[in-house]
């Protein structure tokens, strides 16, 4: 006991200094990183930003300084609608000078995907975030530096990526790739897609807790923007109708815009994959999407 409780007080500190500084000079300081983007939308309040929220075709399609002023791209990979009304409850509990609120909206509709754990084990003391989390909250979350054990190796490659900017370009939470893919390779992609069907579905749930938030924050001004489809995806696309019925239910509310920007032809070397488009191709989109922003006066 002589040697190993000492020992585990000298380990024990050293973890508690290293998570320390591991959290504030690498995960707090990589933009582009989920950890810190969950933890800027619940601990950080920026009275004029306009925040942009969803998926990766979010986070690899709106470039912030693209399209005005004062935004942040909070687009996370691999999440649904689940992930952006937590997001967005986060955002309408603030208190705002700047109204507008940018949400990417996916075809295949309003379902369930949490993404990379990893991007919330630095809240993970939040009860929203273990709400959200549900099965996949483990314990251990709360016990500095043992917490991101087999993770540390991707939140290095973020930080890294934000700095070096190799094959992507990042801006304000964004993260656009620059390159683009052979074209045969992307000639299988499109093959693949064409055979394969997919359809709209939001989940009853997730679609009731969206519009409870718009009509119970009629101060916000919602903006529903659809990032391009290559045209191969609405070849299996089987249905259509209740998309455009759920868009225009978005767009009878008056404090709701929605801009279809999923047709917007591009040629093949402006897409990253069937469903998600290259800076080339984000370049064309977010000036468009811009002039639209102006007209609203959300610049």
């Amino acid at each position: 006991m002589r040697v190993l409780l000492p020992l585990f007080f000298i380990f024990s500190g050293a973890g508690f200094v290293f998570n320390y500084f591991f959290e504030k000079e690498i995960i707090l300081k990589s933009p582009i990183c989920g950890a810190y983007k969950v933890n800027r939308i619940i601990t950080e309040t920026h009275p004029q930003e306009i925040p942009i929220f969803g998926s990766s075709r979010a986070g690899g399609g709106f470039i912030p300084d693209s399209l005005g002023s004062d935004l942040f791209n909070y687009g996370l990979s691999g999440t649904n609608y689940d992930v952006a009304l937590f997001f967005l409850k986060q955002e309408c509990r603030k208190i705002k000078t700047t109204p507008w609120i940018i949400l990417n909206f996916d075809l295949d509709g309003m379902t369930y995907g949490r993404g990379d754990i990893g991007n919330y084990i630095l809240n993970a003391n939040n009860p929203e975030i273990e709400a959200l989390l549900g099965a996949d909250y483990r314990g251990y979350f709360s016990v500095p530096f043992i917490k991101y054990y087999g993770r540390y190796e991707n939140y290095f490659g973020l930080f890294l990526s934000d700095r070096i900017e190799l094959t992507k370009i990042t801006n304000k939470g964004a993260s656009l790739e620059k390159n683009r893919l052979p074209q045969k390779e992307f000639n299988d992609l499109v093959s693949e897609r064409k055979n394969t069907s997919h359809t709209f579905r939001n989940d009853p749930v997730l679609e009731q807790r969206l519009l409870h938030i718009m009509n119970t924050n009629s101060n916000r001004q919602f903006i529903f923007v659809i990032a391009p489809y290559h045209t191969s995806y609405f070849q299996g696309y089987t249905n259509q109708a209740p998309e455009q019925a759920f868009l225009d239910t978005l767009r009878s509310f008056k404090n709701a815009k929605v801009f279809d920007f999923s047709k917007l032809p591009l040629a093949d070397s402006m897409f990253l994959n069937t469903t998600h488009i290259n800076y080339k191709g984000a370049v064309i989109f977010n000036h468009l999407l811009r002039d639209s922003l102006k007209a609203l006066g959300a610049d």
